[in-house]
């Protein structure tokens, strides 16, 4: 990573990551965007199996979130009853 992509992380984790002022519905929320954008790099990159397990990790934190952004869609889920 080049240093200015280096500065703009750290950056963006000082603005975010003051975990005592964090609820865990913004944890949660921060953590689903940082997973997505991950998970997006992983599979331009060509690891499909490290985009899934990102992916994977993104759902997870949506079902800690508050309500709103998208719907949430559960892949390998049965449809209720």
């Amino acid at each position: 990573m080049s240093a200015r992509g280096q500065n703009k992380v750290q950056l963006e984790v000082s603005k975010h990551m003051n975990a005592m002022s964090l609820t865990s519905s913004e944890a949660a929320s921060y953590i689903e965007s940082m997973c997505s954008e991950l998970a997006g790099l992983a599979d331009r990159g060509g690891l499909g199996f490290l985009a899934y397990l990102l992916e994977v990790a993104r759902e997870e934190a949506l079902l800690h979130c508050d309500g709103g952004g998208e719907p949430l869609v559960l892949h390998g889920e049965l449809p209720p009853g």
